[in-house]
């Protein structure tokens, strides 16, 4: 028998061995021995890219745990079923992109057969001690998820006994690299630091001076108290946690249309830096705010960037990812401000460098499941006892509402044609016109919003006509209603009390259409354009004014039928305006004539807040609304909130309700997911958040299916029952039903409805309807109108921009991300590398009422703040230190995992985070202490042998001075100038004329006292630089800005020495100390020191400053103090 040798490199330490195993007949017949044959194969052929180093594909294969797990394809082997194994399929691929391994010597045949006998033997892999050492990750063991201690103790030096806590730290760090804390800095410098450190703002001249002369050892303490308790501290450090979180007052990318109602969380963040809030507290309402009284407290979740649903494409798969895309800035805002960690970086595959699982991710993300980026109504104090008003009010609306729709006149569907003079389909010009009458804005008849009386419709004109010069038998314009049939014709024309206007304008029906054959042409009306309709007497306002409709008579029409209107005998003008043509089915007799309405039967204009159509009671098992045009010219998709379907024998009941067995259909759904879904339709809840929208712009049909035949008279539907949306409206529509499905019947359309936008009173169109009832009606109308006032007033609230909830999601780990792979199913749970924090459930009154999704949400939030989190409270204390000293003691705040720095001092970090949580996890209790250290009061300057030892400071030798960020400079503007408004809290002002939208963003030419505040009540708008000051680093608010850059460069001096903005300022200045110092140059320049720079001009100084005066004028030495190095210097 032939003996075939297989060699096998067998990695031992830093060295191979080589080992020979010789295969008999006898022996392949048997499974492979693992260790010897198998292992040494697979560590020699697959190490290199499938190793403990290097997981392509997310395949690992030296451990027996990793093998079997399989990677980003899925499992490696089927034991027993070598043929149906990937390993083999890849092994002995010839495809050069599929074939493994994709470099150097590929398996031999006998190699190959050794791995085929294996897995068909059953892929045998004893545990060993290796694979169980394998399983230990050491990424684990890194420091910032290791427990904080359970107590640290400062360490003791004899340098200073007397030292604060925290210097005894930093001592200790110091004093074997020969370096000591510099001298404290002068009492002028500690008080401008310390304002311009905590609130942003500088100490007022008498503020230092009491300071400087308080010699008592409780003076400093005063001014750290006063700092504490001052208003302007919560402003500046909310300014601080906005950067982090990307807050802004736009939605962002190319559109960037504004988010008006984003700022109450702003001012959320203000109101809990100033009560210090307890910072656990706080961390548990950016997750749960909802259910634990802080409504505006989850517009954290949905501070970031996001794409508006007409920026999502139509079809699934682009929602689908902008799903993903949505929650996928949740979790990186989540993680990444409250806990450092890129959890992000683990949505297509596991962390690559932390210990971190896609598993974690995607469990991370089903507590997200429900959340959605929208606005919601504020729910304060008040809002429960308001909407169960409201709602009481609800069953007297529904009961009106009932009672109303019997009175109602029925649809009449395509039986009537409103043609406006510039209807381009319907409408000739026969002569130049020369140009346009515009009614008066008000509401008297005639003028554009008139809506009507007992004898007009409102004006369904647009608010103008068309005018011409007129001449005698010369015909102007030519309507072409393209109708067959007898119809009922009423004109309207413009209306002046001038006298301009014609007295005799003709109206002229022509068979043929053709205005060179007279012989089947009639006069069917004469118009004395000097009166509106239906006056022949009196006089008329010397205004353009609509003249409502003329009953004209009763015509018939073939398809080239024209009526035409021409040039009376007198005056120099002539108009046109909407003509109506209603069909009959046949001519009016006459003893029918007195019967004939004044006015055309138009119907109430489409309402986003409610539409109810009435017709004949019909027999049906299917109803189709179809819509073939939406508001604002089909730029969106038509949205209905809720289609409903009522009978004559029980006129309140909703007979279209899912939960009574009818299934809506449709041509197609905006989404299938989340809010606009199709079982929206018929599911009884009104608003937005509940309404189906179509996936065609401007069109779409959905329908419900009876299970069986119902007797119908009456549907109602909306674009927003709670009257929040107006946008997605179908302005032409159609209802349509069917006993079978096969033959549909229309009841009703938009054809015998006035325009959108038409003013109505539907009082008056009532009692212009030919209802026997009508009067009884107008009552009904009136008592409607009193209750949906007060209703609308009970459940009008502001809204804040801080997501909406609903049932989650199904959520499932996604192939490379790819929300069209998706695999396992996963459950919200925190990442594995924490399992083992024990948390506290936070008590909640209503616990057993809680949804799922609010359940999930809680959940979250008291493990992000629990004390044994061993990130949360270690996150934030670096990021506190870092807005004292200018960075952190890690220098990566929002990276606390291996690719992250490791802290300048980690037992003063810990320690810190163990006095936060022993504090009751008060911010002030940190500041407190941190401001009374020796590090934070010590001078600025710098000396050699500390450059040369610690030239980036992590040490802390020397306080580090640095430029302020750009709102500090342009608040300290204000301010020193008595300009600053300090107008607290509410909607922020703009830096420019528009907000939002691709018309770009023009900078404010004149600023207002409003313009005036301070920065951080701005309305922040993403990708656009602030004016001026968006040189001075101050960040692009789509971007989390952790910590700022902090650049020299010339536009910077350039922008703030010859802005309009510095140069006002410093004319406001100069008039300031014209105002307080008097006519004396000295004392003027004095104060101008003190104001700006809280000290005195030296003699130079103020010698060169009062040359400078005297020649150029006080502004331009104001200006120059603006633009100093040291007044733009924390020192």
């Amino acid at each position: 028998m032939r003996r075939i040798t297989a060699v096998f490199l067998l990695a031992i330490g830093p060295g191979l061995l080589l080992a020979a195993h010789p295969l008999g007949a006898a022996q392949a017949e048997k499974s492979p021995d693992f260790e010897s044959q198998i292992r040494p194969l697979l560590q020699h052929h697959c190490s290199q890219c499938h190793g403990p180093e290097t997981q392509r594909g997310g395949l690992r294969l030296e451990a027996r745990s990793f093998f079997f797990r399989g990677g980003d394809s899925g499992p490696v082997v089927n034991p027993g079923q070598s043929d149906s194994s990937l390993l083999i399929h890849r092994i002995t691929s010839l495809d050069t992109d599929l074939q493994m391994p994709p470099e150097g010597p590929r398996l031999t045949p006998v190699e190959v057969q050794l791995l085929r006998s294996w897995i068909d033997a059953g892929a045998s892999w004893p545990e060993t001690d290796y694979d169980r050492q394998a399983l230990i990750d050491p990424r684990k063991q890194h420091w910032s998820f290791q427990p904080l201690p359970s107590r640290i103790v400062p360490p003791v030096t004899d340098h200073a006994p007397q030292s604060s806590d925290i210097d005894r730290f930093l001592i200790a760090q110091l004093s074997p690299h020969g370096l000591t804390m510099n001298p404290p800095a002068d009492r002028r410098t500690l008080i401008r630091r310390a304002y311009l450190v905590m609130t942003g703002l500088l100490p007022t001249p008498q503020q230092v001076d009491s300071f400087v002369g308080d010699p008592t050892p409780t003076a400093w303490n005063s001014v750290v108290e006063q700092l504490l308790t001052s208003p302007h501290y919560g402003e500046r450090w909310a300014q601080h946690w906005l950067d982090v979180i990307r807050y802004a007052d736009t939605h962002g990318f190319e559109v960037n249309t504004s988010r008006d109602n984003a700022w109450p969380y702003r001012d959320y963040v203000i109101q809990a830096f100033n009560s210090d809030k307890p910072w656990n507290s706080f961390v548990r309402e950016q997750i749960a705010g909802d259910l634990l009284g802080e409504d505006a407290a989850t517009g954290f979740l949905v501070a970031s960037a996001v794409l508006l649903p007409g920026q999502i494409g139509a079809d699934d798969v682009s929602k689908r990812l902008a799903r993903q895309d949505a929650l996928d800035e949740i979790i990186s805002g989540t993680s990444s401000s409250l806990l450092g960690l890129t959890l992000a970086c683990a949505r297509c595959h596991d962390h690559k460098f932390d210990p971190l699982t896609q598993q974690d991710y995607y469990s991370m993300q089903a507590f997200f499941a429900g959340v959605e980026y929208g606005e919601r109504p504020l729910r304060d104090s008040g809002y429960l006892q308001r909407q169960q008003q409201a709602a009481t009010l609800e069953s007297t609306i529904t009961q009106l509402e009932s009672q109303l729709t019997g009175t109602l006149p029925f649809a009449a569907p395509e039986q009537l044609l409103l043609i406006d003079e510039e209807d381009q389909n319907r409408v000739v010009f026969l002569k130049s016109p020369n140009g346009p009458g515009n009614n008066p804005a008000g509401t008297q008849r005639g003028y554009r919003d008139d809506p009507g009386s007992l004898l007009q419709p409102g004006n369904v004109s647009k608010g103008r006509y068309t005018w011409w010069n007129n001449a005698a038998g010369v015909d102007v314009l030519k309507w072409t209603p393209g109708l067959t049939g007898h119809f009922r014709l009423w004109l309207s024309w413009g209306a002046h009390g001038s006298g301009v206007h014609t007295r005799d304008a003709r109206y002229i029906l022509d068979q043929d259409g053709l205005p060179e054959t007279r012989d089947d042409q009639r006069e069917v009306f004469r118009a004395d354009q000097y009166y509106p309709a239906g006056i022949t007497a009196g006089t008329t306002e010397q205004t353009p004014l609509w003249s409502g409709f003329q009953l004209a008579g009763d015509i018939e029409l073939t398809p080239s039928s024209a009526i035409f209107l021409r040039g009376g005998d007198t005056g120099t003008g002539i108009t046109a305006d909407v003509i109506a043509l209603q069909r009959l089915s046949r001519p009016a007799d006459s003893s029918e004539t007195a019967q004939i309405p004044a006015t055309p039967p138009l119907r109430d204009p489409v309402s986003p807040l409610l539409n109810i159509e009435r017709f004949a009671p019909i027999q049906v098992r299917f109803v189709r609304f179809t819509t073939s045009e939406t508001i604002n010219s089909n730029q969106h998709e038509p949205c209905i909130d809720e289609l409903e379907v009522f009978g004559p024998a029980q006129p309140q009941n909703n007979l279209a309700l899912s939960s009574l067995g009818v299934r809506p259909t449709s041509s197609g759904n905006y989404s299938d997911i989340g809010i606009h879904q199709l079982p929206h339709i018929n599911d009884g809840r009104y608003g937005n958040d509940f309404s189906w929208i179509s996936n065609q712009r401007g069109q779409g049909w959905v329908q419900l299916e009876f299970p069986t035949a119902v007797l119908i008279d009456t549907i109602k539907w909306a674009r927003d029952r709670n009257g929040r949306f107006s946008d997605r409206l179908p302005i032409r529509y159609s209802i349509s039903v069917s006993a079978d499905g096969l033959a549909w019947t229309t009841v009703t359309d938009h054809t015998d409805r006035a325009s959108v936008g038409t003013p109505w009173d539907p009082q008056a169109a009532l009692l212009r309807s030919a209802s026997a009832d009508s009067a009884d009606a107008a009552d009904i109308v009136r008592k409607l109108q009193l209750l949906r006032s007060q209703q609308n007033e009970l459940r009008t609230t502001r809204m804040v921009f801080s997501g909406t909830f609903r049932p989650p999601d199904r959520t499932r780990i996604l192939r490379r991300g790819d929300p069209e792979q998706p695999e396992a199913d996963t459950e919200p749970q925190i990442p594995q590398l924490f399992a083992h924090i024990q948390t506290t459930t936070t008590a909640h009154p209503q616990a057993s009422e809680l949804t799922e999704e609010q359940q999930r949400r809680l959940k979250l939030a008291d493990w992000l703040a629990a004390d044994a989190n061993p990130l949360t409270a270690r996150v934030i204390v670096n990021r506190v230190w870092q807005h004292h000293f200018g960075s952190g003691l890690v220098e990566t705040p929002n990276d606390f995992g291996l690719n992250g720095t490791r802290p300048a001092n980690q037992p003063l970090l810990d320690w810190l985070a163990l006095e936060l949580i022993r504090s009751g996890w008060s911010i002030k209790h940190l500041h407190r202490l941190i401001l009374h250290s020796t590090a934070w009061q010590q001078d600025s300057a710098l000396h050699s042998q500390g450059l040369e030892l610690d030239r980036n400071n992590s040490l802390l030798w020397h306080y580090s001075a640095r430029r302020m960020e750009s709102e500090a400079i342009r608040d300290c503007t204000l301010q020193v100038t008595a300009e600053l408004n300090l107008k607290a809290g509410g909607p922020g002002f703009s830096f420019f004329q528009t907000r939002g939208g691709l018309s770009g963003f023009p900078e404010q030419e004149e600023l207002t006292t409003e313009e005036l505040r301070r920065m951080v009540y701005s309305h922040r708008v993403r990708m656009e630089s602030v004016p001026v000051f968006g040189a001075f680093d101050c960040p692009d608010f789509g971007q989390s800005m952790p910590r700022r850059s902090r650049s020299t460069t010339a536009i910077q001096a350039l922008n703030l020495f010859n802005s309009r903005f510095t140069q006002n300022r410093a004319t406001a200045l100069a008039n300031r100390l014209t105002a307080q110092a008097g006519p004396s140059v000295t004392a003027q320049l004095q104060l101008a020191w003190q104001l700006t720079l809280q000290r005195a001009p030296t003699n130079s100084e103020l010698a060169t400053a009062e040359a400078v005066a005297i020649q150029h004028g006080l502004s331009q030495v104001c200006r120059a103090l603006l633009n100093s190095s040291e007044f733009l210097l924390i020192p």
